[in-house]
């Protein structure tokens, strides 16, 4: 190793080495649960009420879903080496986890505990690799059966109050979503929210008496609300602000509602009467993302997880008589030298605005300006949110802005926002990003001349997209298991995914030369700054076909292209180890690129 590989690492080490804690997770005996990276891997840790923590797991692979049952005990998922195919595992009160499922050609969805505690609910493609179907478990003798065939995603998101049926949700398109009552015993199926054209319908919770169930929703709306209604009725709203309410979850006396409302990127939780919809509660914490609410057994409480743009995500505790929020467990302490985000908007070809966080690095700007990083989210129906990412804080460290859109395509900012993208028009989306390169060229603080483009998965596209249709505008690239080519992404990835992903991006036979027109593939000669390629050897989405065509390409034209692999990782690097790898990778590539260092 070069002293200045050894350089790049150390600067990766100074934010990576710092764990994250994230998914907390009440059992009914009050027990908190989290997920924490500490050893390597996100592992199960249980939180005592000093905010001490103990690790109840250990895995290579990382922990990926976490449910706590109605004593001390949980169920976790988590797969191999990053392959997606979940294998579910019992948690006790105490000693070792054992396998409840054990299939590892199956992929396990959770789904939820049966009011009494006794049984699971979780979909499994045993039957069909391409449709996930709803069972239930015994969880004293591990019986399992299939209750219901179901084609296409859907997911099992709680038991009806008397533990004789199950909810139901499809999805079939990213803003459609629609929820049955299915009866475990016959398979009868009652449509709970029927209605006309997309909407989603998210988060059930019924009432204890069965007759109506609190949820989430955007039925007429542009934004998701909290809302009340009755099975086959139409939803009545309690709380409707005008931007998505992400969760809700609803206390154990039922007399108040927890919810999370995304209010531009930024997350706030709020404490509402579960009758009128009326805010009793707004604890003061700071601004950042939250991704997962769980109350105590008492409701008391509400613990939820913060990541800031400053600090990994840690455990925090909101008391609702006080509306007080406190800290309990945090892994690390954040670093004094992290560079805080602030909020932008730069006007795109049509006029609209388009979100942005900004981050400088620390200090006066060079007399050129700061290079810059633009990272792009994937998804697309996602939203980067200023949380914790330490590739970027070492970018930021190495003299590297970042600048992070919301294209057009992206939620939170409604469903018109959201719906700009839609096949014919998914290029505008990447117009947006031209715009923003364009605007951050305006900035006396930003060097013009040296700006990067950065994306993972279907961000992974739009770095390729960017590069080919505006190529001029990029000094380097860097995409993560990116899309190169539509037609064989559609031949080669998951066949669970391909109905889903053909509805959001288009069908790979009806709209087969749109798709071409869409594969960077295809323009791959106009590509002629250097590219940064990386890629899980075991990824069942964007499988490794994808990145190795573009790097063949560009190999083939003499585009400097760098390739990096990981054979025990899927679709996301998720073991710290690799994750050291990779991200030292990015720093020295964009230090070569846009600083000038190491060449």
């Amino acid at each position: 190793m070069t002293h200045h590989d050894t350089t790049q690492h150390a600067l990766v080490d100074r934010f990576l080495s710092l764990p994250a804690a994230a998914m907390p997770r009440f059992t009914g005996d009050g027990t908190l649960l989290c997920l924490c990276d500490a050893p390597g891997s996100a592992q199960v840790f249980a939180l005592a009420a000093d905010g001490t923590a103990r690790s109840r797991t250990q895995h290579r692979d990382a922990v990926t879903t976490l449910a706590g049952g109605r004593g001390g005990w949980a169920v976790f998922a988590r797969d191999q080496g990053g392959d997606e195919r979940h294998q579910l595992y019992l948690l006790p009160e105490t000693g070792e986890p054992r396998a409840l499922t054990s299939d590892p050609r199956t992929i396990h969805g959770w789904g939820a505990i049966s009011p009494d505690g006794t049984r699971i609910a979780y979909t499994a493609n045993s039957r069909d690799p391409a449709h996930t179907d709803a069972w239930v478990m015994d969880l004293a003798s591990e019986a399992a059966r299939c209750v219901l065939e179901v084609e296409g995603p859907h997911e099992l998101p709680c038991w009806h109050p008397d533990g004789r049926a199950i909810v139901v949700m499809t999805a079939p398109r990213s803003y459609e979503s629609t929820l049955y009552l299915v009866e475990v015993e016959t398979g009868d199926i009652t449509p709970l929210t029927p209605h006309e054209g997309d909407w989603r319908h998210l988060s059930p919770h019924w009432r204890r008496d069965g007759r109506a169930f609190w949820l989430l929703t955007d039925r007429d709306r542009e934004f998701l609300g909290v809302a009340t209604t009755e099975p086959g009725g139409a939803p009545r709203f309690l709380y409707a602000p005008e931007w998505d309410v992400e969760k809700l979850e609803v206390s154990p006396d039922q007399t108040r509602l927890a919810v999370v409302v995304n209010e531009g990127g930024y997350c706030r939780l709020r404490v509402l009467d579960a009758e009128t919809g009326a805010v009793v509660a707004e604890p003061e914490h700071p601004r950042g993302a939250i991704t997962a609410l769980s109350w105590s057994p008492d409701g008391g409480s509400v613990a939820f997880d913060l990541a800031t743009p400053t600090s990994p995500s840690a455990i925090w505790l909101a008391r609702v008589a006080d509306g007080t929020a406190r800290c309990l467990y945090r892994a690390a302490e954040p670093p004094a030298v992290a560079r805080p985000y602030d909020l932008r908007e730069a006007p795109s070809f049509d006029g609209r605005m388009v979100p942005f966080f900004l981050a400088l690095p620390e200090g006066k700007a060079p007399g050129s300006g700061w290079p810059v990083l633009v990272w792009v989210h994937g998804g697309p129906a996602n939203q980067a949110l200023p949380n914790w990412r330490p590739d970027l804080q070492a970018v930021l460290a190495a003299g590297i802005a970042v600048a992070i859109p919301n294209v057009r395509g992206s939620s939170g900012y409604g469903r018109s926002y959201a719906a700009l993208d839609d096949r014919e028009k998914r290029l505008d989306s990447v117009a947006d990003l031209a715009a923003v390169r364009q605007y951050l060229a305006t900035q006396p603080v930003l060097d013009p001349d040296r700006v990067a483009v950065m994306g993972q998965s279907y961000g992974g596209w739009m770095v390729l997209a960017a590069m080919t249709e505006y190529p001029h505008l990029w000094a380097a690239g860097v995409e993560f298991y990116g899309i190169a080519r539509w037609k064989t992404f559609f031949e080669r990835t998951g066949p669970w995914r391909v109905g889903h992903r053909a509805a959001e991006y288009g069908d790979p036979v009806s709209d087969a030369e749109l798709l071409e027109r869409l594969s960077p593939i295809h323009r791959v000669d106009r590509i002629a700054a250097p590219l940064l390629v990386a890629q899980g050897l075991t990824d069942p989405r964007v499988p490794p076909f994808e990145s190795e065509q573009i790097v063949a390409a560009l190999k083939a034209r003499g585009v400097p292209v760098r390739y990096v692999t990981f054979p025990d990782e899927g679709h996301g690097f998720t073991k710290r180890d690799n994750r050291r790898v990779i991200y030292a990778e990015v720093v020295a590539f964009l230090a070569r690129h846009l600083l000038g260092e190491g060449r």
